[in-house]
């Protein structure tokens, strides 16, 4: 995405440390030196996005995100020393956000070792960086969320992250690789956690291409039906909502459901934006972006009773963020939650004080909840 993520007997990879050419040892990086070290494992890719990012894992073996890739079968490498290859999509019926690379040919070496890492402390984003055209090493950040114990949910965290990050790596202070950038905005950025390539290698291998194939081209007709709705204004005809949905839930990613949610529900779609982001939801439950885009959904639709249990676990993970504290003073009040209403009107009398006097007043003489508009 835009803003935006083995068959050769891999085990699950945690760790890595391994220097291509000399460029890499060249570029400014003020990180802890095992940070540094490790930027050389991150490389530039091309294929159906034209700009984005691969971890190597193994000697010629790198991961990047199924949505870099779609249904291409190749992707064009480029080194930290300016070299570049071709690389192969390895086939996989794998339903996350990751697939393998495969080169032939060429040794990109890559020294790894198998540990578990922790996630407490600082995390690194290493990806490239289209404003410097080169691999870079961004500022720290920390997980701003658990991760849920769903089977695709992912590590949420604020580490900064540009486009052309996606299919980077997500470290920590020690170098580990703890998870594939993928995905995110306003800050609350996501990576799939590294223990999906155990899963990823179990499902990937040439007796996967017609599965791959297939997966690739529902991400293909999400993304470009996505990109069509940019700069549209209105409601879609039932037919484009409908193939807008379907192919988004078909790719099981999280974030292009949500986006698909968020673009239908900008055009008052509600029913649909509002079953997409519950299928998000139910993905990954802790997912920040995706929680405040189910409550703004529900908050739409007037269903006040269905969006106070989302936001009492946005406000568990988020208990500032602005955006979530004035939903959750509306719902509490027009959906008759008064412990919901008085909890928030002291957040944020306590973290937003200038918010304070329009949500007194809100909160002493609300007035009747807004009637939902038709499409159109």
């Amino acid at each position: 995405m835009k803003k935006y993520f083995c068959v050769l007997g891999l085990s699950c990879v945690v760790a890595f440390f391994v220097l291509i050419g000399g460029e890499a040892k060249a570029q400014e990086c003020s990180a802890p030196a095992p940070v540094c070290a490790a930027k050389a494992s991150v490389v530039k890719i091309a294929s159906f996005e034209p700009i984005g990012s691969a971890v190597i894992i193994n000697d010629g073996v790198l991961v990047t995100n199924r949505h870099m890739v779609a249904d291409n079968q190749h992707v064009e490498l480029t080194l930290p020393d300016g070299a570049k290859f071709k690389a192969s999509v390895v086939p996989s019926d794998y339903t996350g956000d990751l697939v393998l690379l495969l080169v032939e040919g060429a040794k990109i070496p890559s020294s790894i070792k198998s540990m578990d890492a922790d996630i407490s402390g600082d995390l690194y984003v290493i990806g490239f960086d289209v404003g410097r055209q080169a691999i870079r090493v961004y500022a720290p950040g920390q997980l701003i969320a658990p991760k849920a114990n769903t089977p695709f949910a992912r590590l949420h965290h604020n580490a900064r992250s540009l486009p052309g990050n996606s299919g980077g790596a997500l470290i920590n202070a020690d170098g580990h690789l703890v998870g594939v950038v993928t995905s995110g905005g306003e800050g609350r950025n996501e990576a799939i956690p590294i223990s999906a390539l155990e899963r990823l290698h179990a499902h990937s291998g040439p007796d996967k291409l017609l599965a791959s194939k297939e997966i690739g081209q529902m991400y293909r007709q999400c993304v470009e039906r996505l990109d069509s709705l940019r700069g549209t204004h209105g409601p879609l005809e039932p037919s484009d909502a409908i193939m807008l949905s379907d192919a988004c839930v078909a790719t099981n990613n999280r974030q292009l459901i949500d986006l698909a949610g968020q673009g239908l529900g900008t055009r008052r779609d509600t029913e649909r934006a509002v079953a997409l982001l519950e299928k998000s939801y139910a993905i990954d439950p802790n997912a920040p972006n995706t929680i405040i885009s189910l409550a703004i959904a529900y908050h739409i639709a007037g269903q006040y009773t269905d969006e106070i249990p989302v936001l009492y676990r946005g406000l568990e993970l988020m208990p500032t963020e602005p955006q979530l504290l004035r939903l959750a003073l509306q719902a509490g009040i027009w959906g008759k939650d008064q412990a919901l209403a008085d909890m928030v009107m002291k957040q944020i009398e306590t973290v937003m004080p200038e918010m304070a006097p329009a949500a007194r007043n809100f909160y002493n003489a609300a007035p009747p909840a807004p009637r939902l508009r038709p499409p159109g």
